[in-house]
């Protein structure tokens, strides 16, 4: 049995019509490419989590051996001061390959228009540039990157199959934006499962939106499969963060007071899943109710309060809010042409949120959850080598799913070998554990479901490392 976990969405089970006539491009980025390689020999953990067993191979067996580059040292030292995920994708997209054959910055972009790119300080951007540029030749990475052509050929034929089925005149026309946005996807295998909304503002004013989406697994014959009930959520919540993120930080002194307060509430689960300002949980939750309204108004089969209660059990709890709000405003369009029209009204909306009746609810709520007791405790230490079973013991029966993540501490995810439920209150994970090594993982409790309709609460963290 192959199982990977990790993140539970709301699924939707439905038949996905075709609406793109011209969808857009997807490629391969060979600089995103470059950054993503560098960052993954550093150890980031978020680099190291390619689906794709079979190239993942061929990536550590071509070049384990530069793990001491100059430039994935300075990686590392970037890594530790906030230089990670997006902002390493989004490194990538501002560089090119110039007429010499060296990486360069790209020219043809908007100092400050990216959000990810503005996480490097402008020392960091150049100082950079000299040591990837010597990875880049010393590895012979292009060469390598050609050789990839025909598997990338491959994925990015069996993403169209998704791409064909989105609907992408909906953002200019939801948001009522001037129609000036490049649409582009850009696919890389060494960031999977991870995705990331990056987009920027070319200095013909136009913007360039490129979101990249590393979610490529691989089937039981070796085939390449995106998920399309996985995958086209994904690709509509990425080309959303543009529209959605520049509309909240323009409103933003219309709500910031009372998001702060949510955000106080929700803090420790949303910072476990690197959320962690009011204003990032608001991008979140525009961006998910938004998608939930596209999958509803193309798919009306779609169950939409069991998506708006997942992205509460996620810690979005305005989610159900904006949904509402967002119907207010698809209704009244003569009245709002725009959604920046709409942005007092969504304010309103979340300013009106009634916290303490919230409060009261997740109280009794917690009464009807399960608790759960795990069979190895947090900070443990001289844990035995080799197969290692977790078990963990529920109050109530469940459904037969299993939901852990990552530990914020940035310990390694242990080598996941499979998992059965022994009975509706027992599951048993099976892991394989190497010596002299930290590892953790977290019990996603609001994800855990019981039996009657409820879940297994706060969501506990563990950490530990293995004996010598």
């Amino acid at each position: 049995m192959k199982t990977r976990l990790i993140v539970l969405l709301g699924a939707i089970f439905c038949t996905l019509t075709s609406f793109a006539q011209n969808p857009v491009s997807v490629h391969f980025d060979e600089c995103v490419d470059l950054t993503a390689m560098v960052w993954r020999l550093s150890g980031s953990r978020e680099y190291n989590m390619c689906m794709v067993p079979q190239f993942s191979h061929n990536v550590d067996s071509t070049f384990a051996q530069f793990k001491e580059h100059q430039a994935v040292k300075l990686a590392s030292q970037y890594r530790e001061l906030g230089i990670s995920y997006d902002a390493v994708a989004s490194y990538g997209l501002h560089l090119t390959v110039d007429n010499n054959g060296n990486i360069a910055l790209d020219n043809n972009f908007l100092e400050g228009s990216d959000d990810s790119f503005k996480r490097w300080s402008d020392q960091q951007k150049k100082e950079f540039l000299e040591p990837l540029n010597n990875f880049y030749h010393e590895t012979h990475f292009h060469d390598w990157f050609l050789q990839q052509k025909t598997v990338y050929a491959q994925v990015e034929k069996t993403f169209n199959d998704i791409n064909q089925k989105v609907d992408y005149d909906w953002f200019n026309k939801y948001f009522g934006s001037q129609s000036d946005s490049q649409f582009g996807i850009v696919l890389s295998l060494l960031i999977g499962p991870q995705n990331y909304g990056c987009s920027y503002q070319a200095k013909d004013s136009s913007i360039v939106l490129s979101p990249i989406i590393g979610s490529c697994q691989v089937d039981d014959k070796g085939n390449f499969v995106f998920d399309a009930n996985l995958v086209l959520p994904i690709v509509i919540h990425e080309f959303c963060h543009h529209f959605c993120n520049r509309l909240n930080e323009q409103y933003w002194s219309l709500m910031d007071k009372f998001a702060e307060k949510v955000f106080l509430e929700k803090k420790d689960q949303l910072k476990k899943t690197a959320y962690t300002t009011a204003l990032i949980m608001m991008h979140e939750t525009f961006v998910r109710a938004s998608v939930i309204r596209y999958m509803k108004t193309h798919y009306p089969q779609v169950n939409e309060s069991e998506l708006i209660k997942n992205e509460d059990k996620n810690g979005f709890i305005l989610t159900q809010t904006l949904c509402d709000a967002l119907k207010q405003y698809e209704q009244q369009r003569d009245s709002y042409a725009t959604m920046s029209d709409f942005m007092p009204s969504l304010a309103k909306a979340v300013n009106d949120f009634d916290l303490k009746q919230y409060k009261k609810q997740q109280q009794k709520q917690a009464k009807l959850n399960a608790t759960y007791k795990v069979n190895i405790m947090d900070g443990a230490t001289n844990v035995p080598s080799g197969n290692f079973t977790v078990v963990i013991k529920f109050s109530k029966p469940m459904n037969n799913v299993i939901a852990l993540h990552f530990s914020s501490s940035g310990a390694d995810f242990p080598t996941l070998k499979g998992y059965n439920w022994s009975d509706d209150k027992t599951l048993k994970i099976d892991f394989f554990l190497e010596p002299s090594h930290r590892y953790g993982f977290m019990v996603y409790g609001a994800a855990f479901t019981t039996k009657d309709g409820h879940n297994a609460g706060k969501s506990l963290e563990i950490n530990f490392s293995t004996e010598e």
